[in-house]
């Protein structure tokens, strides 16, 4: 089986992290596949593809739409190596590969992936053009399947849902000693640590931590939370406010913002509890990485979580924007040590249905039906 994976971004976040891992991961999966990816020349991606051989990868110089150069480059890679199947995980890819595969008048299959929701109806003509040709939509939670039918022209029937994965080898504390990872970091040994890892954004509610904090700084000692991060180029004074409200509140001796990291694992093998308080997202990778490693966590009940979680049983919840219960959650998880014990046994319970060998069993469950139909049809 020669699939071809897709990621036409500059970005280096959750969409474009697993695309990479996803790809890494099924060509692990079985001898009997090969894959290919597209990407964006000198992008992260490009530069994180190191288990692929230069010449299984097509990098284009841009992403825009119906680019006559890339579409024809990519006609060229199809050909040139027998593609059976075309996966992206972007779906602004679909503008240089449905006219790619047009051009070729191939009729392998065509799947993607629906990382992220969007607010912007596509029914015109154009994008009907672009959607009869995709054969599988895969979307990521139950929150943007719903978000595909209300936004697309896509028949209902060839939108499925598949989760995202993490690998279970990496996020395992059983792997990690708590007591030498902080001594590394230069963390306390005796502070209760919360983490939260997300890129600083306004909807990712680092914000509503900080408020929190405020509203409980005289009730706790030896506490600390970690801002594991960094703001987008364009929300940069987002960044700066979150750090102006520790100061002006006198929070420094709980709050430290460690910036973007590559230790995710040992991060969170370090620390005693996890923080998720996005107001709206797709679906929460780095909460499944928490719960693998067995983090009691509070998270905002919303949107793609709900696919994750189990109030009360993996995870403390609070509703949008109620920084009084998120306070409320953070002091009965300090004081709580049965319920962390609990919520820390089920949360690693939880964690095991999202691994890529689930993954892998269900995508490749996709790919095969969708040949078969094709060679069929032929």
């Amino acid at each position: 089986m020669r699939i071809l994976i897709s990621c036409l971004s500059r970005s280096w976040g959750g969409m474009e992290m697993f695309a990479v891992q996803s790809a890494q991961s099924l060509l692990s999966s079985n001898e009997n596949i090969k894959v290919f990816f597209l990407c964006l020349k000198n992008s992260r991606i490009e530069k994180a593809l190191t288990f692929l051989e230069d010449k299984n990868i097509l990098k284009l110089p841009d992403n825009l739409e119906f680019n006559p150069v890339n579409i024809f480059a990519l006609s060229n890679f199809i050909k040139k190596n027998s593609i059976e199947l075309i996966h992206t995980q972007y779906s602004k890819d679909l503008w240089t590969i449905v006219p790619s595969l047009k051009l070729l008048n191939s009729h392998i299959p065509l799947v993607f992936t629906k990382q992220l929701g969007s607010f912007v109806i596509k029914k015109d003509f154009l994008h009907r053009w672009i959607y009869n040709r995709v054969d599988k939509a895969i979307a990521i939670s139950e929150i943007i399947k719903r978000n595909l039918i209300e936004t697309t022209t896509l028949n209902h029937e060839k939108i499925i849902v598949i989760h995202n994965a993490i690998d279970l080898t990496r996020f395992s504390r059983e792997y990690y000693d708590k007591q030498n990872l902080r001594k590394r970091l230069n963390l306390n040994q005796n502070d209760f640590i919360f983490t939260n890892v997300a890129r600083l954004s306004p909807g990712k509610g680092q914000d509503l931590i900080l408020k929190a904090i405020n509203l409980i700084k005289n009730e706790i000692y030896n506490v600390k939370f970690l801002f594991v991060g960094v703001a987008q180029e364009d929300e940069k004074s987002y960044e700066m406010s979150l750090k102006e409200y520790v100061k002006k509140n006198s929070l420094q001796p709980f709050v430290e913002f460690l910036g973007f990291r590559n230790d995710i694992p040992e991060i969170l093998a370090a620390s005693d509890a996890f923080i998720f308080p996005s107001q709206a997202e797709a679906f929460g990778i780095a909460l499944i990485e928490a719960m693998a490693m067995g983090l009691p966590n509070i998270v905002c009940k919303s949107d793609g979580i709900l696919d994750i979680i189990i109030e009360e049983e993996t995870s403390l919840i609070f509703e949008r924007n109620d920084v009084d219960t998120l306070a409320k959650q953070i002091i009965r998880i300090i004081q709580g040590n049965e319920l962390r014990k609990k919520l820390s046994e089920n949360s690693i319970l939880r964690s095991k249905v999202f691994s890529f060998q689930t993954y892998n069993f269900k995508i490749l469950k996709v790919y095969t039906q969708l040949i078969e139909d094709k060679t069929n049809l032929n």
